[in-house]
């Protein structure tokens, strides 16, 4: 335990260095992403005024998972059309800008993190992969919609947004399009799924955690308002 204690003052001093130096160089607020092997560090962020904003889940999703796994009845599943993409995509940046504006990131950063966000997952070969969508429909009416993409090296799917139409919500509608999700990765050849969720969205989180994924990481910040 002593070791372990050791190790993390040094990488307590080691954050503190790069904070001076983030500083210096202007910037207003620091971003850290811990791993799951790092979890026990949580604390000594915590406090060293670094707040969670954000989590890394995953499940794996291989030879276990049934490719094809039906649905359930009324259920069917199509490709967005251009008009459906379009309209996602400027949802898509509102929604992202405004949360990194609650959490006190400035307006024009907060914007153009989430164009840059849009233009990672649309771009083919990215780390994830060009993305695609899939409308479902229950018994003939919308009822929500899907983001998927893919790792480079094709052994991580990965869900970029699950949306329930607000009408719809509580319905377990939320269940299916996951289960669409484990599906599509399974049948590509994927071992895992994997997704990203705002701590604030508590509702997709107890989703995420009931139908089977665990954190990965955990993304934290820090407004670097007074130095140390």
């Amino acid at each position: 335990m002593e070791d372990d204690d050791h190790e993390r003052r040094l990488a307590l001093r080691a954050v503190r260095a790069a904070e001076r130096v983030l500083f210096s160089a202007g910037c207003d607020h620091v971003l850290l992403t811990l791993p799951s092997f790092r979890f026990g560090d949580l604390p000594m962020l915590s406090r060293a005024g670094y707040k969670e904003f954000a989590y890394d889940l995953g499940k794996r999703v291989g030879p276990g998972n049934r490719v094809g796994t039906e649905l359930g009845e009324g259920y069917a599943t199509v490709c967005t059309s251009q008009a459906g993409r379009e309209s996602w995509e400027r949802g898509f940046l509102r929604g992202y800008a405004a949360v990194l504006r609650n959490l006190g990131m400035p307006g024009g950063y907060a914007e153009s993190s989430a164009r840059k966000a849009l233009t990672s997952l649309a771009r083919p070969g990215g780390a994830a992969g060009s993305y695609q969508l899939q409308d479902l429909f229950h018994q003939g009416e919308h009822v929500g919609r899907l983001c998927l993409g893919r790792s480079a090296d094709r052994r991580t799917g990965f869900v970029h947004d699950v949306e329930v139409e607000k009408k719809h919500q509580g319905r377990g509608h939320g269940r299916v399009l996951l289960q669409v999700a484990e599906n599509h990765a399974a049948s590509t050849g994927n071992t895992d799924l994997a997704l990203t969720v705002f701590r604030e969205n508590t509702r997709a989180t107890n989703l995420y955690r009931v139908t089977g994924f665990s954190r990965t990481s955990i993304h934290l910040m820090r407004q670097l308002v007074r130095m140390p």
